[in-house]
């Protein structure tokens, strides 16, 4: 049981409050639940001796956890009043945490301080630049572009010269295609400084959104079908972007592939005995064969063959996404060639373009991971700084980088006293009543270890003081949040009270339980009748989906070979063609052989078929009908252990927290 703890914000994340609640249904957000967005208000429920708690917050928490506040208005009294007794005793625990000191531990600070870096960050984003991201994004997803590019390299911390340099280079190439009338592959596989481009002469095949860097997609889906672009930054360089075609899309497609390859490791050794055999499988699969039973006979993908040559849905070769967009579901393409080998493909599925309100969950997800993530964190910054009357001292700055030599840029700058005037200067201020020093800076800076090799002491100073002010403005408006937002501010205490009740539990019940074996025998002694069964065996069962597999292991138990032995020659080649584990099996309980409890230990069962697999079991234990062993029941008298301790535990805080229930409001709930 120890181990809860670990899934412990698995839990949290359904926002289930405390031990032992029976609500199935799912957590909902703040609107859904119908929660109030000031304090929670109204006459108390609830009058403990420390606090009460009113009747707004009961019903926030009971409509968060049992399907909203609508559905909530539905339930009975009796399912009423069995939350609230979970409640309070929810309500005790926490208290009892409290008063033995538990939240001011540093592994509580430190677990609740990493809790609520997480819960903050969904709150840390410029909601309308947000929501026209995502709404950009659906578009897009609506829609294939074809597209080549010719890439200039430029690294991203190069000086400004050499960034010009390139900058330049790459108009000259676009001055060739649109004035001198070059053509774009031409120049792509002259010019470009993408390796493949010699072999493809820069085409990309077509893509959707999110397949590329984002200032990429932007000049994919922006330049109209047939023109240039104009130079775009990534972090690979400049690029040109040539659209060749736009088209809407016809979904997802997830696909297969045989692929024949040529070589002395593989079967065929030319490529006329690849092409031959790739042939003789397309006549197979034409003749009705399956197709991913082919592939994971005669593929040469090493890692789809076994997955039947299911290569998902991510993107494929230029030359292969051409051919997947022009195949129906459950089509299989001619044979084709790639610098690979010989492939044939299939689609084997195609997942229509959702809604936007079924899509936006996952467009959110995926933009907070890429690049986009930054033009909305861009413009929370400048919200902070507007709704906070953000000051920089600029002048305070600048003197500061006048004082600054080469070793500011290599991350080995070190103060001296003609710093320390300019040093204790303010850099900015918040409301005027909250600051941060140069000082601080520095001190970030040297924390840090911040280099930006190439650049002038004034550069450097400067991009390190964007990333601290981000740093620093964000830290700020995550602390203002339990003021400014209540949704916020409820989930944070719900997670608070929940490792306080995680970790108390851990101390009173679950580890208690574990570690007192005097106590766990002596229940066990005085309550044998709990663990009284049907004869039971103990089996060591040997599983297998391979046929073949199981008859090897049938014909070695024969010859009276071990585990270990049987182990090591069945899965010599593949740890997954054997799984042995040990069960108990109850008679009348379980779907095993009744015949098989009359059999000795030491006795196997015949070839035992299942739905997917086939198994072998072999007896190592017989316990006969009756009270169970303790070292038999052990961990089930553990879990019993726990329930008892804690409904004990719980006769005592009830007495040390007395609560007085307003029945007057428990009637008036959720009407």
């Amino acid at each position: 049981m120890v181990q809860l703890k670990h899934i412990f914000g698995i839990l949290l994340s359904a926002l289930i409050l405390f031990w032992g609640c029976k609500s199935t249904q799912p957590a909902m957000d703040a609107k859904t639940a119908g929660a109030k967005t000031g304090e929670d208000s109204g006459p108390a429920l609830l009058t403990f001796d420390k606090e009460n708690v009113t009747q707004g917050e009961f019903e926030r928490v009971y409509a968060k956890n049992n399907g909203g506040r609508e559905e909530a208005g539905k339930h009975d009294p009796a399912q009423l009043q069995e939350y609230l007794d979970l409640y309070v005793n929810f309500k005790r625990k926490v208290f009892e945490a409290e008063a033995l000191g538990l939240d001011t531990t540093a592994a509580f600070k430190q677990e609740f301080n990493s809790y609520r870096k997480q819960l903050a960050q969904p709150y840390l984003s410029a909601k309308e630049v947000e929501e026209e991201l995502i709404k950009e994004a659906y578009e897009r997803s609506g829609y294939l572009v074809n597209a080549s590019h010719l890439l200039i390299n430029v690294d991203q911390s190069a000086s400004p010269e050499d960034t010009l340099k390139a900058y330049q280079k790459t108009m000259s190439y676009r001055d060739s295609v649109l004035k001198h009338k070059k053509d774009f592959g031409y120049m792509a596989e002259k010019y470009s400084d993408d390796p493949s481009a010699k072999s493809n002469k820069g085409d990309l095949g077509y893509f959707s959104a999110f397949d590329m860097v984002y200032p990429f997609e932007n000049a994919a889906y922006e330049t109209p079908v047939g023109e240039v672009s104009m130079p775009v930054r990534t972090r690979f360089g400049y690029h040109l972007v040539y659209v060749a075609d736009r088209i809407k899309s016809p979904g997802k497609k997830r696909v297969a592939h045989i692929i024949v390859r040529v070589g002395d490791r593989y079967s065929a050794k030319t490529e006329e005995q690849a092409k031959a055999k790739i042939e003789e499988i397309y006549k197979k699969l034409q003749e009705g064969a399956d197709f991913a039973q082919l592939a994971s006979q005669y593929s040469d993908d090493p890692t789809s063959a076994p997955k039947g040559g299911d290569l998902g849905m991510t993107r494929l070769l230029p030359e292969m996404e051409m051919l997947k967009l022009k195949l129906e579901e459950g089509e299989v393409s001619k044979p084709f060639t790639t610098h690979y080998g010989w492939h044939i493909l299939k689609v084997t599925e195609v997942e229509k373009l959702a809604s936007f309100e079924e899509s936006k969950p996952m467009l959110k997800q995926r933009i907070s991971r890429d690049t986009r993530s930054q033009i909305s964190r861009q413009a929370l910054i400048k919200k902070i700084k507007k709704e906070n009357q953000f000051e920089l001292n600029q002048e305070g700055f600048n003197t500061f980088v006048g004082q600054l030599d080469e070793t500011f840029a290599r991350g080995t700058w070190k103060s001296s006293p003609e710093n320390e005037e300019v040093l204790s200067q303010k850099l900015f201020t918040l409301n005027q009543d909250y600051s941060k020093t140069i000082q601080d800076y520095t001190n970030y800076y040297q924390r840090t270890r911040s280099r930006r090799v190439g650049k002038t002491p004034a550069q450097a100073a400067n991009e390190i003081l964007d990333t601290y002010l981000e740093q620093e403005l964000l830290k700020y408006e995550e602390d203002q949040l339990p003021k400014k937002n209540p949704e916020f501010r409820y989930l944070l205490k719900e997670y608070r009270d929940g490792i306080l009740l995680f970790t108390l539990m851990e101390q009173k019940v679950w580890k208690k339980a574990v570690e007192d074996t005097t106590g766990l025998k002596k229940y066990y002694e005085e309550h044998k009748e709990e663990f009284r069964a049907e004869e039971t065996i103990d089996v060591i069962e040997y599983r297998s989906s391979d046929l073949g597999a199981i008859n090897r292991v049938d014909f070695l138990l024969n010859e009276g070979k071990n585990e270990s032995e049987i182990e090591a020659e069945i899965n010599e080649n593949s740890s997954l063609k054997l799984s042995i584990t040990r069960q108990t099996y109850e008679k009348g309980k379980d779907d095993i052989p009744a015949g098989l409890f009359d059999q000795p230990a030491g006795a196997k069962s015949d070839i035992l078929k299942q739905s997917s697999y086939h198994r072998i079991l072999v007896i190592e234990n017989k316990f006969p009908a009756g009270i169970q062993p303790f070292e038999k029941v052990k961990s089930q008298a553990i879990t019993k252990y726990q329930d008892y301790l804690e409904k004990e535990w719980l006769e005592e805080l009830a007495n040390k927290y007395p609560v007085k229930i307003d029945e007057s409001v428990f009637s008036d709930l959720f009407k």
